[in-house]
């Protein structure tokens, strides 16, 4: 049977749309949903983007420790990007860089990393940034300091001598938390490294520069639960390590604080506060201990976190005696940067308050538990004082769900009146002491000032706290 031109013509496009769909149907689907997942990857803006550094952009293999050499920037399995700038100084808190590509780092007195963008071919010009891996740059005058290259042609960095599949955080333990300070510990190390590690489940590794094996020593459970890999001296490291995702430099959003804002899933510190709880094995979903005992002459249990060096009380027997007599069991604690710190835990979550004078050792309210009490003692110093004790204490207990109690002392109470007497400026006038400038406010009220408690101004506080631990406010 002989066909007509129209006839042939439309069998032969029925036969070429069959083709196609054949085509099309066996094609692997990982073509087509790599070539999706490129086009999400890399946003188009030309701004620092923290989204590159989430665990949706990131490609690991936990079963896997090594990969192919990263010489070959233009590998088949990458594709051609245009470069963008990758440090970020903006932040009046941190600076922070965050990378894609052939990533390579010097250590050992070079603290150096070299950057090769896939799409190396497309970068104008080699560029440099230097900044201070501590989440803080504040404190750039204690750091070691980092130096991002970017360069256009992989041969001008150094070859590869370890590889890994998973991202890296290079970041700094010097400053104040090098000192063994916790509150600096939680503030600059501990919040920023969780937040950006997080999201990883423990598939990241950490470069350290200003490497501290106490802090890490005291804090081991968190880090080995942030991460499943070697904790790397960045300072001494004599490899040069390679990887496809880096960070340098860590985000800190606020004092002993989270931004929900610009934290992943919204995370805050109350939910910090849990999994820190989690973490130490802690009980979780349970009231606070006084409630949970149901003996009728059960009496709840007060820390008193005792200091020894600066802003100390100096009557402690006086105080206990007060603290006693209004009902509650006493714990006095002086603590140290030796204790264990898994010990502590569970001590302090025996607790229903802790008080202290202001200072570091409060930062531990992170173990107690929900609807515990702080009383913070505010020493003179005017609303510079009193902005600290709000700042770096009181607002993160309430964002914890603890409650939170002050006694401000009164010039009687302050060593500093027995010292200078009352005609000297940080006796009769705290708020010109603090407007002249840091170091006049660190030397008078933080270094030389002592206090002692006047028991009856301060036996109502302790009142409240009872009625609130009772359920009565």
């Amino acid at each position: 049977m002989k066909l007509s031109s129209d006839s042939a013509f439309h069998l032969m496009l029925l036969v070429g749309i069959c083709f196609l769909f054949a085509i099309f149907y066996s094609s692997p689907q990982s073509f087509t949903l790599r070539n999706l997942n490129w086009k999400m990857k890399e946003p188009s803006t030309h701004h620092y983007d923290p989204t590159i550094f989430t665990q949706s952009n990131i490609d690991t293999d936990s079963n896997s420790t090594t990969h192919a050499i990263f010489d070959n920037a233009s590998d088949k399995d990458e594709e051609a990007l245009p470069s963008k700038p990758i440090c970020d100084y903006s932040d009046w808190r941190s600076d922070i860089c965050s990378m894609t590509g052939d990533i390579r780092t010097k250590g050992n007195n070079s603290s150096t990393v070299f950057f090769i963008p896939f799409a190396h071919t497309l970068v104008p010009n080699e560029q440099e940034w230097r900044l201070n891996p501590y989440s803080q740059k504040m404190y750039s005058y204690l750091i070691n300091f980092v130096t991002v290259k970017q360069l256009r042609d992989p041969q001008d960095a150094p070859s590869c001598t370890a590889h890994r599949n998973t991202p890296a955080i290079l970041m700094s333990m010097g400053g104040p938390s090098a000192n063994g300070n916790i509150w600096h510990s939680f503030t600059d190390v501990l919040i920023p490294l969780f937040l950006a590690s997080k999201p990883f489940n423990g598939e990241v590794q950490f470069l350290i520069s200003s490497y501290n094996q106490g802090l890490i020593n005291k804090h081991s459970l968190i880090l080995k639960d942030l991460t499943r890999y070697e904790i790397i001296n960045f300072d001494e490291d004599t490899e040069v390590r390679c990887y496809r995702k880096m960070m340098v430099g860590l985000l800190n959003h606020r004092d002993f604080s989270i931004d929900p804002d610009r934290a992943f899933d919204r995370f805050d510190m109350f939910q910090f506060r849990l999994y820190v709880r989690n973490v130490y094995s802690l009980p979780m979903n349970v009231d606070i201990p006084y409630k949970m005992d149901p003996q009728p002459d059960k009496k709840p249990r007060l820390m008193l976190i005792l200091r020894s060096k600066t802003r100390t009380l100096l009557n402690q027997e006086e105080v206990a005696e007060v603290i006693m007599k209004n009902g509650f069991e006493l714990v006095q604690m002086e603590l140290k940067k030796s204790d264990n710190q898994s010990e502590l835990s569970k001590l302090i979550d025996s607790c229903d308050v802790v008080m202290g004078v202001h200072g570091a050792g409060l930062t531990n309210m992170l173990f107690l538990r929900t609807n515990a009490v702080m009383i913070q003692v505010i020493p003179l110093g005017g609303s510079h004082m009193s902005g600290a004790a709000h700042g770096y204490y009181d607002r993160p207990a309430e964002e914890m769900k603890l409650r939170t109690l002050d006694y401000t002392i009164t010039v009687n109470e302050s060593s500093l009146l027995d010292k200078y007497g009352w005609d000297h400026p940080a006796v009769k006038d705290p708020e010109a002491v603090a407007a002249a400038g840091w170091q006049d406010r660190q030397k008078y009220y933080w270094f030389e000032q002592h206090v002692r408690l006047n028991v009856t101004r301060f036996e109502p506080v302790l009142v409240k706290a009872l009625e609130l631990l009772k359920g009565k406010m």
